[in-house]
């Protein structure tokens, strides 16, 4: 499903508009991210269905959910992975990405440039049956959550656990997806050593152990994230050129695919050929 954003700019280049540098800015020709994820924005951007396969929006009347198309075929392809390959799964529930054209989020500091998506934890029930989980439930370092919007004189909350091997596919599908160009997966370190301890003795690939170790990150200011995984994905070789930008590495196992060089412009549009034509004297009138 496609939606067009709110802003088109008809060729110009809008990361002058937001005095972004981007020397040989590109013409907009489709979904573009601008500048940085907590201070950028998103030109046509690409809308993430209420439903799909393997997930539903937490919130399907908020307009926050538009995004680049590297980062909502990132979500699509995972999630369906999960849901095909744990039959029963009650879809993920989504959260936040961007606003249509990006810029300022009323709930967060970043997710303005549509590189930006929070996805709830897959959890499970005392049984240990799969459950869809409910808001933002905060895990401790024993995986353990508890409802605690419950109304007076209902007891204690319901407990809910984290489902470590549902997470720990999604996480792994996330990073095997070149595709993708997952930055960070922001999560706390409880977490974070809850999906290594799992995969380090259910993972074959150890490539794919190394970059899990790498991009799951417990951010060093504001929430821990242990209520919600936070993926952030890189800006595209084209969308540099346009004045996309990041914080933080670029992975090597990425490196290739988002620093490519960019098609050459015709010989014809070349600068030494424009100072020809510029002093290329005038044909003389002819009448």
């Amino acid at each position: 499903m496609r939606a067009a954003g709110r802003r088109s700019w008809g060729g110009w280049c809008p990361a002058l508009l937001l005095g972004i540098a981007a020397a040989g800015c590109a013409p907009v020709a489709s979904t573009t991210s601008y500048g940085m994820p907590n201070g950028g924005a998103l030109f046509d951007g690409q809308q993430l269905p209420r439903r799909g396969d393997g997930f539903v929006l937490a919130r399907p009347g908020d307009p926050t959910r538009y995004g680049t198309p590297t980062l909502v075929g990132a979500i699509e392809r995972a999630l369906a992975l999960v849901a095909e390959r744990y039959p029963g799964t009650p879809p993920m529930r989504v959260g936040d990405l961007s606003s249509p054209g990006g810029g300022r989020h009323p709930r967060h500091g970043s997710h303005r440039s549509g590189r930006d998506v929070d996805l709830i934890f897959y959890a499970t029930d005392r049984a240990g049956r799969t459950v869809q989980g409910r808001g933002w439930l905060a895990y401790d370092r024993l995986g353990v959550a508890r409802e605690t919007n419950t109304p007076a004189g209902e007891g204690s909350g319901e407990l809910f656990f984290f489902d470590t091997p549902r997470n720990w596919l999604l996480v792994r599908t996330l990073l095997a997806d070149e595709q993708a160009l997952v930055q960070w997966i922001f999560c706390s370190r409880g977490v974070k050593a809850r999906l290594l301890r799992y995969a380090a003795d259910h993972e074959p690939d150890p490539e794919i152990l190394a970059r899990a170790a790498t991009v799951l990150h417990q951010p060093s200011r504001g929430r821990s994230h242990n209520d919600h995984f936070h993926v952030r994905v890189l800006c595209t070789a084209e969308e540099r050129q346009s004045g996309c930008r990041e914080y933080g590495p670029v992975w090597p196992w990425l490196r290739a695919a988002v620093e490519k060089p960019l098609p050459r412009e015709p010989e014809e549009h070349t600068d030494a050929n424009l100072i020809r034509w510029l002093m290329e004297p005038l044909p003389e009138d002819a009448g």
